[in-house]
Protein backbone atom coordinates (compact mmCIF):
# COMPACT_ATOMS: atom_id res chain seq x y z
CA UNK A 1 0.00 0.00 0.00
CA UNK A 2 1.34 3.43 -0.86
CA UNK A 3 2.31 5.60 2.07
CA UNK A 4 3.37 2.72 4.32
CA UNK A 5 6.75 1.25 5.19
CA UNK A 6 8.08 -0.98 2.43
CA UNK A 7 8.20 -4.70 3.16
CA UNK A 8 11.73 -5.80 4.13
CA UNK A 9 11.83 -8.53 1.49
CA UNK A 10 14.60 -8.41 -1.07
CA UNK A 11 13.45 -9.16 -4.62
CA UNK A 12 15.58 -11.03 -7.12
CA UNK A 13 14.32 -9.78 -10.49
CA UNK A 14 15.97 -6.75 -12.05
CA UNK A 15 13.02 -4.42 -12.55
CA UNK A 16 11.67 -5.00 -9.06
CA UNK A 17 15.09 -4.19 -7.57
CA UNK A 18 15.28 -1.02 -9.65
CA UNK A 19 11.79 0.05 -8.57
CA UNK A 20 13.05 0.99 -5.09
CA UNK A 21 15.88 3.40 -4.28
CA UNK A 22 17.23 2.18 -0.96
CA UNK A 23 19.74 4.97 -0.29
CA UNK A 24 18.64 8.61 -0.49
CA UNK A 25 20.07 11.40 1.68
CA UNK A 26 18.50 14.68 2.74
CA UNK A 27 19.36 17.93 4.47
CA UNK A 28 19.19 16.15 7.80
CA UNK A 29 22.82 15.18 7.17
CA UNK A 30 24.86 15.96 4.05
CA UNK A 31 22.17 16.01 1.38
CA UNK A 32 21.21 19.10 -0.61
CA UNK A 33 17.47 18.31 -0.83
CA UNK A 34 14.77 18.02 1.80
CA UNK A 35 12.99 14.75 2.54
CA UNK A 36 9.91 16.14 0.81
CA UNK A 37 11.93 16.99 -2.31
CA UNK A 38 13.58 13.55 -2.29
CA UNK A 39 10.21 11.82 -2.04
CA UNK A 40 8.77 13.92 -4.87
CA UNK A 41 11.79 13.02 -7.02
CA UNK A 42 11.34 9.32 -6.29
CA UNK A 43 7.70 9.52 -7.35
CA UNK A 44 8.61 11.49 -10.48
CA UNK A 45 11.22 8.85 -11.37
CA UNK A 46 8.47 6.22 -11.38
CA UNK A 47 9.77 4.37 -8.32
CA UNK A 48 7.51 2.24 -6.15
CA UNK A 49 9.49 2.90 -2.99
CA UNK A 50 12.30 4.88 -1.42
CA UNK A 51 14.36 4.64 1.75
CA UNK A 52 15.23 8.06 3.18
CA UNK A 53 18.60 7.62 4.85
CA UNK A 54 20.88 10.04 6.66
CA UNK A 55 24.32 9.73 8.21
CA UNK A 56 24.40 9.31 11.97
CA UNK A 57 27.07 9.07 14.63
CA UNK A 58 26.84 8.11 18.29
CA UNK A 59 26.58 11.82 19.05
CA UNK A 60 23.68 12.53 16.66
CA UNK A 61 20.79 14.27 18.43
CA UNK A 62 18.41 15.13 15.57
CA UNK A 63 17.34 11.58 14.69
CA UNK A 64 13.98 11.61 16.56
CA UNK A 65 12.97 14.78 14.70
CA UNK A 66 13.98 13.27 11.36
CA UNK A 67 11.96 10.13 12.11
CA UNK A 68 8.87 12.20 12.99
CA UNK A 69 9.23 14.24 9.80
CA UNK A 70 9.42 11.17 7.56
CA UNK A 71 6.58 9.43 9.42
CA UNK A 72 4.40 12.48 8.75
CA UNK A 73 5.58 12.66 5.16
CA UNK A 74 4.65 9.10 4.33
CA UNK A 75 1.11 9.51 5.61
CA UNK A 76 0.41 11.31 2.30
CA UNK A 77 3.12 9.69 0.20
CA UNK A 78 2.09 8.17 -3.15
CA UNK A 79 4.80 5.49 -2.86
CA UNK A 80 6.25 3.34 -0.10
CA UNK A 81 8.66 5.11 2.24
CA UNK A 82 11.11 3.63 4.71
CA UNK A 83 13.17 5.34 7.38
CA UNK A 84 16.85 4.53 7.51
CA UNK A 85 20.20 5.63 8.84
CA UNK A 86 23.71 5.12 7.49
CA UNK A 87 26.60 4.52 9.84
CA UNK A 88 30.20 3.39 9.71
CA UNK A 89 31.96 0.37 11.15
CA UNK A 90 34.35 1.63 13.82
CA UNK A 91 36.75 -1.20 14.59
CA UNK A 92 37.72 -4.80 13.96
CA UNK A 93 35.07 -5.95 16.46
CA UNK A 94 32.35 -4.52 14.23
CA UNK A 95 31.20 -1.74 16.57
CA UNK A 96 28.88 0.75 14.87
CA UNK A 97 28.81 4.54 15.20
CA UNK A 98 25.11 4.87 16.06
CA UNK A 99 23.10 6.64 18.77
CA UNK A 100 21.93 4.56 21.73
CA UNK A 101 18.31 4.84 20.59
CA UNK A 102 17.08 4.14 17.08
CA UNK A 103 13.34 4.45 17.73
CA UNK A 104 11.37 4.53 14.48
CA UNK A 105 14.35 3.54 12.33
CA UNK A 106 13.45 0.65 10.01
CA UNK A 107 16.74 -0.16 8.33
CA UNK A 108 20.42 0.51 9.03
CA UNK A 109 22.94 0.92 6.21
CA UNK A 110 26.35 -0.23 7.41
CA UNK A 111 29.25 1.29 5.48
CA UNK A 112 33.04 1.19 5.29
CA UNK A 113 33.65 4.95 5.46
CA UNK A 114 36.86 4.61 7.47
CA UNK A 115 39.22 1.69 7.92
CA UNK A 116 38.09 -0.21 11.04
CA UNK A 117 41.30 -0.54 13.03
CA UNK A 118 41.74 -2.53 16.21
CA UNK A 119 41.49 0.68 18.29
CA UNK A 120 39.05 2.63 16.16
CA UNK A 121 38.53 4.13 12.70
CA UNK A 122 41.56 5.17 10.63
CA UNK A 123 41.54 7.62 7.73
CA UNK A 124 42.00 5.60 4.52
CA UNK A 125 44.72 8.03 3.38
CA UNK A 126 46.76 7.01 6.42
CA UNK A 127 46.33 3.33 5.55
CA UNK A 128 47.34 4.08 1.95
CA UNK A 129 50.56 5.69 3.21
CA UNK A 130 51.24 2.71 5.46
CA UNK A 131 50.72 0.32 2.55
CA UNK A 132 53.11 2.29 0.36
CA UNK A 133 55.70 2.28 3.15
CA UNK A 134 55.31 -1.46 3.60
CA UNK A 135 54.40 -1.16 7.28
CA UNK A 136 51.17 -3.08 6.69
CA UNK A 137 50.35 -5.77 4.13
CA UNK A 138 47.42 -5.55 1.68
CA UNK A 139 46.18 -9.01 2.67
CA UNK A 140 46.03 -7.98 6.34
CA UNK A 141 44.13 -4.79 5.51
CA UNK A 142 41.61 -6.75 3.44
CA UNK A 143 41.28 -9.42 6.13
CA UNK A 144 40.56 -6.86 8.86
CA UNK A 145 38.07 -4.98 6.70
CA UNK A 146 36.12 -8.12 5.80
CA UNK A 147 36.21 -9.31 9.39
CA UNK A 148 34.92 -6.00 10.72
CA UNK A 149 32.07 -5.87 8.21
CA UNK A 150 31.09 -9.45 9.01
CA UNK A 151 31.21 -8.79 12.76
CA UNK A 152 28.96 -5.72 12.44
CA UNK A 153 26.02 -7.47 10.84
CA UNK A 154 24.30 -8.71 14.00
CA UNK A 155 25.07 -5.73 16.21
CA UNK A 156 21.55 -4.30 15.98
CA UNK A 157 18.05 -5.80 16.16
CA UNK A 158 17.12 -4.12 12.87
CA UNK A 159 17.34 -5.05 9.19
CA UNK A 160 20.83 -4.33 7.88
CA UNK A 161 21.97 -3.40 4.39
CA UNK A 162 25.68 -3.50 3.63
CA UNK A 163 26.11 -0.17 1.84
CA UNK A 164 28.58 0.35 -1.04
CA UNK A 165 30.82 -2.51 0.12
CA UNK A 166 34.50 -2.13 -0.81
CA UNK A 167 34.19 1.56 -1.72
CA UNK A 168 36.93 2.05 0.88
CA UNK A 169 39.47 -0.10 -0.97
CA UNK A 170 40.42 2.35 -3.75
CA UNK A 171 40.83 5.13 -1.19
CA UNK A 172 43.59 2.98 0.29
CA UNK A 173 45.14 2.17 -3.08
CA UNK A 174 43.56 -1.27 -3.27
CA UNK A 175 40.83 -2.76 -5.47
CA UNK A 176 37.99 -5.22 -5.14
CA UNK A 177 40.10 -7.75 -7.02
CA UNK A 178 42.47 -7.75 -4.02
CA UNK A 179 39.78 -9.50 -1.96
CA UNK A 180 40.34 -13.28 -2.02
CA UNK A 181 37.46 -15.43 -3.20
CA UNK A 182 37.32 -17.29 0.09
CA UNK A 183 36.96 -14.00 1.98
CA UNK A 184 34.11 -12.92 -0.30
CA UNK A 185 32.43 -16.25 0.21
CA UNK A 186 32.75 -16.00 3.99
CA UNK A 187 31.18 -12.52 3.91
CA UNK A 188 28.39 -13.75 1.64
CA UNK A 189 27.61 -16.62 4.00
CA UNK A 190 27.58 -14.20 6.92
CA UNK A 191 25.17 -11.91 5.06
CA UNK A 192 22.87 -14.83 4.31
CA UNK A 193 22.96 -16.09 7.89
CA UNK A 194 22.11 -12.66 9.32
CA UNK A 195 19.54 -11.76 6.65
CA UNK A 196 21.70 -8.85 5.52
CA UNK A 197 21.13 -7.45 2.04
CA UNK A 198 23.93 -5.92 -0.03
CA UNK A 199 23.56 -2.63 -1.85
CA UNK A 200 24.54 -2.10 -5.48
CA UNK A 201 25.64 1.52 -5.22
CA UNK A 202 25.22 3.86 -8.18
CA UNK A 203 27.55 6.59 -6.94
CA UNK A 204 30.48 4.34 -6.08
CA UNK A 205 29.72 1.73 -8.77
CA UNK A 206 30.28 -1.13 -6.41
CA UNK A 207 30.39 -3.97 -5.68
CA UNK A 208 31.52 -5.43 -9.00
CA UNK A 209 29.64 -7.98 -11.04
CA UNK A 210 31.81 -10.91 -9.96
CA UNK A 211 31.07 -10.14 -6.31
CA UNK A 212 27.37 -9.64 -7.04
CA UNK A 213 27.26 -12.98 -8.84
CA UNK A 214 28.77 -14.73 -5.83
CA UNK A 215 26.39 -12.97 -3.44
CA UNK A 216 23.36 -13.91 -5.49
CA UNK A 217 24.53 -17.51 -5.82
CA UNK A 218 24.71 -17.65 -2.01
CA UNK A 219 21.16 -16.36 -1.64
CA UNK A 220 22.03 -12.84 -0.50
CA UNK A 221 19.45 -10.15 -1.26
CA UNK A 222 20.43 -7.19 -3.44
CA UNK A 223 19.23 -3.61 -3.01
CA UNK A 224 19.65 -0.74 -5.49
CA UNK A 225 20.92 2.49 -3.97
CA UNK A 226 21.57 5.77 -5.76
CA UNK A 227 23.33 7.25 -2.72
CA UNK A 228 21.61 10.43 -3.88
CA UNK A 229 22.60 13.66 -2.18
CA UNK A 230 20.39 15.75 -4.47
CA UNK A 231 16.83 15.09 -5.58
CA UNK A 232 17.88 14.97 -9.24
CA UNK A 233 19.93 11.82 -8.52
CA UNK A 234 17.11 9.77 -6.99
CA UNK A 235 16.28 6.59 -8.90
CA UNK A 236 18.64 7.42 -11.77
CA UNK A 237 20.23 4.11 -12.69
CA UNK A 238 23.24 3.64 -14.94
CA UNK A 239 25.92 1.51 -13.27
CA UNK A 240 23.34 -0.36 -11.21
CA UNK A 241 21.20 -1.21 -14.22
CA UNK A 242 24.20 -2.36 -16.24
CA UNK A 243 25.43 -4.51 -13.37
CA UNK A 244 22.06 -6.21 -13.08
CA UNK A 245 21.84 -6.66 -16.85
CA UNK A 246 25.25 -8.30 -16.81
CA UNK A 247 24.15 -10.61 -14.02
CA UNK A 248 21.16 -11.56 -16.16
CA UNK A 249 23.45 -12.21 -19.13
CA UNK A 250 21.80 -9.57 -21.28
CA UNK A 251 24.63 -7.04 -21.54
CA UNK A 252 28.38 -6.88 -21.92
CA UNK A 253 30.52 -7.24 -18.82
CA UNK A 254 31.41 -4.12 -16.86
CA UNK A 255 34.34 -3.55 -14.57
CA UNK A 256 34.34 -5.24 -11.18
CA UNK A 257 34.10 -2.43 -8.65
CA UNK A 258 35.60 1.02 -8.58
CA UNK A 259 39.30 1.39 -9.32
CA UNK A 260 41.66 3.49 -7.17
CA UNK A 261 42.05 6.15 -9.87
CA UNK A 262 38.28 6.57 -10.13
CA UNK A 263 37.70 7.65 -6.54
CA UNK A 264 37.59 11.32 -7.42
CA UNK A 265 34.69 10.74 -9.77
CA UNK A 266 32.40 9.92 -6.86
CA UNK A 267 31.42 13.22 -5.32
CA UNK A 268 30.76 13.61 -1.62
CA UNK A 269 32.62 12.95 1.57
CA UNK A 270 33.06 9.97 3.87
CA UNK A 271 31.79 10.27 7.41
Amino acid sequence: MAGTAATPIHPTDRETILAVDGHVHSTWSDGASTTDEALAAADAAGLRGVCLVDHVRATTTWLPAMVREVETLRERAPIDVRIGVETKVLDTRGALDVPDRLDGVEVVLVADHRFPGSHGPIDPAVVRTMLRAGSVRPQDVVRDLIGALAASLDRLPLPIVLAHPFSLLPKMGLAETDVPQEALLALAVRCRETGTAVEINEKWRCPGVATLDLLRSEGVGLVAGSDAHHAREVGRWDAVRRALETLDGSAGAIEGGVAPEAVGAAAGRST
